[in-house]
């Protein structure tokens, strides 16, 4: 089953990192708006303000599971405590791998990245202005969504978001 679920997450992981208004990369591409700085993000209001932008592109709404908002704050407090957005964790198997670990049964999921934005609404329009993050935003085969955030006052970027987007196994019971 494990391996069902890892060719499963692995061929329908799509995803993108990037840095603030940046495609990939471990350095910002601009400065960063002098905004107050979030620190902590809403599961619920990102879903919101995600299901209003899904709507407006007639997509279904995706329904907020703290187990993967549990798994994304603790990618994002990884991605800080590193610093950086490029490494293993922010691929198809480093998924795969931390929603094994994490007990997820998921049929398909995707992810999205971002750093160096001071807010949910910048981080959000972010993924809106990125082809392959927004794609992640829209795609009709995701029903549940988990957010992250961590924040550091040192390093690059200072704000890393996580945003997990799955459809899970219903024939697992998650544990």
């Amino acid at each position: 089953m494990v391996q069902r679920f890892l060719v499963l997450t692995v061929m329908a992981a799509v995803l993108a990192g990037c840095g603030f208004m940046g495609i990939g990369g471990d350095k910002p591409a601009t400065t960063v708006p002098k905004v107050a700085r979030e620190r902590s993000v809403n599961p619920v209001e990102a879903t919101r303000l995600i299901n209003a932008y899904r709507a407006s592109r007639g997509r279904p709404e995706l329904t907020v599971d703290p187990r993967l908002s549990a798994i994304a704050a603790n990618t994002a407090r990884e991605l800080a405590r590193r610093d950086r957005l490029k490494t293993e964790l922010h691929t198809s198997q480093g998924l795969a791998r931390r929603l094994i670990g994490a007990r997820y049964p998921a049929e398909r999921a995707a992810e999205n990245l971002g750093a160096g934005y001071p807010t949910l609404v910048l981080a959000i329009d972010g993924w809106k202005g990125s082809s392959k993050h927004n794609r992640n935003l829209l795609r009709r085969d995701m029903t549940h969504v988990g957010i992250g955030l961590a924040v550091t006052d040192k390093g690059i970027f200072q704000s890393y978001w996580v945003l997990l987007l799955a459809t899970p196994d219903e024939a697992e019971e998650p544990a």
